[in-house]
């Protein structure tokens, strides 16, 4: 995975510095995206960004995202599947179940965020593609994180970011490629007053790419 980033970093800051070196490769200064509609209806899937562990960890995600006057409500109710040493660090007083245990575990997350988000055209100066646009939404969460091997739930807030790239093929549809990241601090209910809040937690975090299908209406 951080191979992965490190190249897109790379290709990045070289796209920049050919643009820097040659005038005439500039970014389009008018980058706010203007839809025809203002309600975005969004199905996601997204995997591990890993190729040999892409199964590791799956994402589905609807959201709604409303145009207000100089940004978009963001909404999203999310399903995080995968196996649990790829979501999560095992902390053996509030799972009760040594790593062991849960080398084959596969755990839940359910997700609710709301957040905002800013949709532009910066990618299109780049990218030989007509009709190319991104969105760009940071949002606060409240999620529900399920271990089924112990049966213990753990809930907590969290932060999500999405980046997506899209190509418009009408003023109803787009289709494009994504990027969601979701880190959560979650605990299950104390089962006595000796209990503290850091042995009853966990850290979890899920980064997935994959394909988002959008409508406007």
């Amino acid at each position: 995975m951080y191979k992965i980033i490190f190249v897109l970093l790379m290709l990045l800051q070289s796209v920049f510095s050919e643009a820097m070196a040659n005038p005439e490769l500039t970014l389009n200064s008018n980058s706010n995206f203007n839809p025809t509609f203002q309600n975005h209806f969004s199905l996601l899937f997204g995997v591990n960004p890993s190729i040999i562990h892409s199964s590791d960890v799956t994402h589905y995600s609807l959201s709604y995202i409303k145009k207000m006057d100089d940004f978009w409500l963001d909404t999203n109710l999310n399903f995080t599947n995968g196996l649990f040493s790829k979501m999560t660090t095992n902390n053996q007083l509030a799972t009760g179940l040594t790593n062991n245990d849960l080398i084959e575990s596969k755990s839940s997350m359910t997700t609710i965020g709301l957040g905002v988000g800013r949709e532009s055209q910066y990618a299109k100066s780049l990218i030989p593609i007509q009709n190319l646009y991104e969105l760009m939404a940071a949002d606060l969460t409240y999620n529900l994180f399920k271990e089924p091997t112990s049966g213990k739930s753990f809930t907590g807030p969290g932060i999500m970011a999405k980046f997506s790239l899209y190509k418009k093929f009408s003023d109803y549809f787009s289709v494009g490629a994504n990027f969601v990241y979701n880190l959560a601090v979650v605990k299950r209910s104390a089962v006595d007053e000796t209990e503290n809040s850091a042995g009853r937690s966990l850290t979890v975090s899920t980064l997935t790419t994959g394909f988002d299908i959008s409508f406007y209406l």
